[in-house]
């Protein structure tokens, strides 16, 4: 029984890192929306490891863009974007902190490098070829509240 105790407590320390590598992108979690209310990414908790997102560009109050996205795992992780629902384009991780993630895929024709970065006030996000020139921002408060 002893014994059986150890094993079940090694097993355990041995899934921690796993379970600490997942909980690192739980900043992304949740509904982000630009200033002007045009684009909105939002991104599921995570399932074991994966997190879900979808986002969607508003014109006149109806969907003129969508694209679906996954992050696998890993390591290292992968973003996977199905931009119009076709893919995926997979971008494997280049670096990561507590606050950020990027993924660069050079072979790609654009973006080749997608930077996310938890923030003060909420998300940004980069996306640019991989020498960092045609550069687009995106800066996300939490999504407002449906009345």
């Amino acid at each position: 029984m002893k014994r059986l105790a150890s094993l079940l407590l090694i097993a355990g320390c041995a899934s921690a890192p796993s379970s600490a590598r997942e909980a690192s992108l739980d900043w992304l979690t949740g509904c982000w929306e630009n200033a002007d209310g045009s684009y909105r990414e939002v991104w599921s908790p995570s399932e074991h490891g994966y997190y879900f997102g979808y986002a969607v560009s508003l014109k006149d109050g109806a969907v003129s863009f969508f694209e679906q996205t996954r992050i696998d795992p890993g390591p290292p992780a992968v973003f996977n974007a199905y931009p119009a629902g076709k893919g995926p384009s997979p971008f494997p991780e280049l670096s990561r902190t507590d606050t950020s993630i990027s993924f660069a895929e050079p072979r790609h024709d654009y973006p080749q490098l997608i930077v996310y970065r938890k923030t003060e006030t909420g998300l940004s996000a980069r996306i640019s070829l991989e020498d960092g020139s045609n550069t687009q921002d995106f800066d996300f408060g939490p999504c407002p509240i449906p009345r």
